[in-house]
């Protein structure tokens, strides 16, 4: 990337559009008038007043003018920090008002009164979504069927960040895998989240686990990530729910403690 695309990019994700980005830089190499501007950067006169009054606004642009005329000015850029810094605050601020209405938001949206609510998700960005709902998990996490988060999400350290924040969320993980997936059973270095993690090992006669089953508050989430498809279910229903855990706690008594942590 040239220097000039680098610095279109970096002004791009300070808050400009790709047009006014043109146009401010443009005037931080030389004052000019809105005709001179608009022949220089291929953007339509009209187009370019309009810019140049929300740079205005922005503090970016002011007028100069002298014995040949009025002309266009560039402003200290530092203003773009000073706006960036106004927008984190107000984002910090806005994140706390947030965190204070989630929990009704969550009971209206997840509130069905014995009726069952089913979300699907496709691709690696819907699975994402549904990992991030179970660090929502009180208590435990009860899980059947071999399988790590990468196998879900191909990126470690996505990965690991997910089970560090599962580790801050406190809840435990207890999950049941086939004997012959026993191999995969060392997936992470984080000794932490190995603190709050069982697993037991169930024998693929007794119940093959084609597909990971994840069950947590009301919610059972089903994943598929294999034959190229990557896609989920979440079922939410509190007697369906307590089903699965019901089903969960039977094949838990029926596994076996992994002779290595025996």
């Amino acid at each position: 990337m040239n220097n000039q695309a680098r610095t279109l990019d970096i002004l791009g994700r300070s808050g400009l559009s790709p047009e006014s980005a043109q146009v401010y830089l443009f005037l931080c190499k030389e004052v000019a008038t809105h005709l001179r501007v608009s022949r220089a950067t291929k953007i339509n006169r009209t187009k370019v007043y309009r810019i140049v009054q929300d740079l205005e606004q922005m503090g970016l642009v002011t007028h100069q003018t002298d014995d040949r005329g009025t002309f266009l000015k560039a402003c200290d850029p530092g203003v773009l920090e000073l706006e960036l810094t106004a927008k984190e605050q107000q984002l910090r601020e806005a994140r706390v008002d947030l965190q204070k209405i989630v929990p009704s938001l969550q009971h209206l949206s997840q509130s069905t009164d014995g009726l069952m609510t089913i979300r699907t998700y496709e691709g690696v960005e819907g699975l994402k979504q549904m990992c991030w709902h179970e660090l929502k998990a009180r208590g435990t996490t009860y899980t059947l069927g071999s399988g790590s988060i990468e196998d879900l999400i191909p990126n470690h350290y996505w990965a690991e960040k997910h089970r560090a924040l599962s580790v801050e969320a406190g809840y435990k993980v207890l999950e049941i895998i086939n004997t012959s997936d026993k191999q995969n059973m060392t997936f992470t270095n984080n000794q932490d989240f190995m603190q709050q993690y069982e697993c037991r090992l169930l024998d693929d006669d007794i119940l093959h686990l084609a597909r990971q089953t994840v069950i947590y508050n009301d919610t059972v989430s089903i994943y598929h990530w294999r034959e190229e498809q990557k896609v989920g279910v979440e079922i939410i229903n509190q007697e369906y729910a307590n089903m699965m855990k019901a089903i969960f706690e039977t094949y838990w008594k029926l596994s076996t403690v992994p002779v290595s942590v025996q």
